[in-house]
């Protein structure tokens, strides 16, 4: 069964954009044997001079809303609680994307207990 994740990342290689000031995920299909990227999707960041709206930030749930999990290098409290609202794993893992996706491949356990 395949599944989609989001990426916060400004160069697709190393996630290392915080969820509220991404400007982009990068959308990575996987299933129980191999991954592929999809697309990536441009985001209006929601946190802006330490705040958020919460306008932009339901644009950014919904943005990602097919995806099990989002991969950032921080989230704060109060986004992580909306994310997970709305059945989105959110992990911070500000690690390289390919090694996080063959963790990921490699795991015999579910993603939303990997980290």
């Amino acid at each position: 069964m395949s599944y989609k994740i989001a990426f916060a990342s400004s160069d697709g290689k190393v996630v290392n954009q915080h969820f509220g000031r991404t400007k982009q995920f990068l959308i990575v299909e996987v299933d129980d044997k191999e991954y592929k990227y999809v697309e990536t999707r441009f985001n209006e960041p929601s946190c802006q001079e330490f705040q958020h709206t919460e306008d932009a930030l339901s644009k950014s749930i919904e943005l990602i809303s097919d995806c099990k999990a989002v991969f950032v290098a921080r989230i704060g409290q109060g986004a992580l609680a909306e994310v997970e609202a709305k059945g989105i794993k959110g992990i911070e893992a500000p690690y390289f994307i390919e090694d996080i996706l063959k963790k990921v491949l490699n795991s015999k356990v579910n993603i939303l207990d990997l980290y």
